[in-house]
């Protein structure tokens, strides 16, 4: 019939997952707030944009937080161990949440927690699970999906196939990460982007080192990413509010970028040792330990995804657009503003209140 019939059984996890150690959050002072900082848009449940975050669940304190107060969905299970420590990614969902909500404020957000065994899923499943996600309160206008995976193909995952068909089929914007591989390879859904049939209902996005004007050492990219957006170092709502909790890092800092980028990237920077690299690393080492008290930094496509989510919601609101696919092009349409990812430039979506930072070179290794 032309269509595969079988394919090897992928795991699908949150694309802030690879080991390296940037990828874990860091703790941030409150007196900061967040990065980007809250948009001054009211809020009218009137003409609020949908957005449904598939993910990690919710955890327990968000509520602690103004800037979530229409922040609705699923608990998050289980967020410490034993010893009360703060499991891996299980604030993956609520940072996100946080920072659609401060790029678009009119925003009903809706976190499904769709990831919540450590951020990962098998293909085999992550189809039947998107559909449930999204029956349970009807397609929104925007999904913003922070997961991914590559197959070695250009076609995109078996596993979705009917999900992806369907989602044609509706209005819905599909915002998807593009991973964080340093890689050009097609990373799924996020690459569905590239095909021709799908173009106007998936917008990939790729992320920003710290200064917004390249690309960040981990980010996936190639013509199959529609936009960046920044991503390294974000700050945002994590968990703390009420009391504070500890989290214990699981992978070690390296000495140099692991991408072979010659700026203070997230690899090597802030420094920590971490529990799984510590038996292979340094055997007399302990793995640090930090408290969160709220807010984190942190870096990934997973947080550039968001940004640009709202940014179309955003544009939805000033414009009194209702079709969020209709945004897209016209946000892209009227973008101005580029960045350069590996020699090339691209669209670069910055929202006004976010607030770069200076990124320093680094002497060459001898």
């Amino acid at each position: 019939a032309g269509r595969r019939l079988v394919s090897r059984n992928h795991v699908v996890s949150i694309t802030s997952v690879n080991a390296c150690p940037g990828d874990e959050p860091v703790p941030a002072p409150r007196r900061r707030g967040v990065n980007p900082a809250p948009a001054g848009t009211p809020y009218d449940a009137a003409t609020a944009v949908g957005v449904l975050v598939i993910d990690t669940g919710l955890m327990s304190d968000h509520a602690s937080v103004p800037l979530l107060a229409h922040v609705r969905g699923d608990a998050q299970l289980q967020e410490t161990d034993e010893h009360g420590v703060l499991q891996q990614y299980v604030g993956h969902g609520t940072f996100i949440a946080g920072l659609v909500a401060a790029v678009a404020p009119n925003t009903d957000i809706t976190v499904r927690g769709t990831l919540n065994d450590a951020g990962a899923i098998l293909e085999s499943e992550f189809g039947h699970k998107l559909f449930e996600a999204v029956e349970a309160d009807g397609w929104p206008d925007i999904i913003s999906l922070s997961a991914g995976t590559s197959n070695g193909r250009t076609d995109g995952l078996l596993g979705i196939d009917a999900f992806m068909r369907e989602l044609r089929a509706q209005v819905t914007l599909l915002v998807a990460a593009a991973g964080n591989n340093a890689s050009a390879t097609p990373f799924w859904p996020a690459a569905y982007a590239g095909l021709p049939e799908y173009a106007d209902t998936v917008l990939s996005v790729g992320a920003l080192r710290g200064d917004g004007e390249h690309g960040a050492c981990f980010s996936n990219h190639g013509a199959w990413v529609t936009a960046y957006a920044p991503g390294e170092r974000l700050t945002g709502v994590l968990t703390g509010f009420t009391a504070p909790v500890p989290y214990v890092y699981q992978h070690s800092t390296y000495d140099a970028c692991r991408f072979g980028f010659a700026y203070a990237c997230t690899c090597q920077s802030p420094r920590h040792t971490g529990l799984l690299s510590e038996g292979q690393d340094n055997g007399s080492a302990k793995a640090d330990q930090v408290m969160f008290e709220g807010y984190a930094h942190w870096s990934g496509t997973s947080f550039a995804t968001p940004v640009a989510a709202g940014m179309v919601a955003a544009h939805m609101t000033a414009h009194r657009e209702r079709d969020a696919r209709a945004a897209r092009r016209e946000l892209l349409a009227a973008n101005t503003e580029y960045a350069e990812v590996r020699g090339a430039h691209v669209p670069a979506l910055r929202p006004p209140t976010w607030r770069p930072a200076t990124v320093a070179r680094l002497a060459p290794r001898p």
